[in-house]
């Protein structure tokens, strides 16, 4: 999974802050234990934003 090498809140914070509760989606549920999960909408913002993240990185 993809959040083994991002760190979700600094990657949600920076590109994503309209993105609620990430944790919850990312561990599949809520706080009283529901299921959750991205939105079909929110899963593009993520790819577009992981696109960018990657364009905008620098390499040493």
């Amino acid at each position: 999974m993809i959040w083994e090498y991002i760190k979700a809140d600094s990657f949600f914070r920076d590109y994503l802050p309209h993105i609620k509760s990430h944790k919850h989606k990312i561990r599949g549920k809520n706080g009283r234990g529901n299921p959750t999960e991205f939105s079909t909408e929110e899963k593009r913002a993520i790819r577009a934003a992981i696109k960018k993240m990657l364009k905008n990185a620098t390499l040493p």
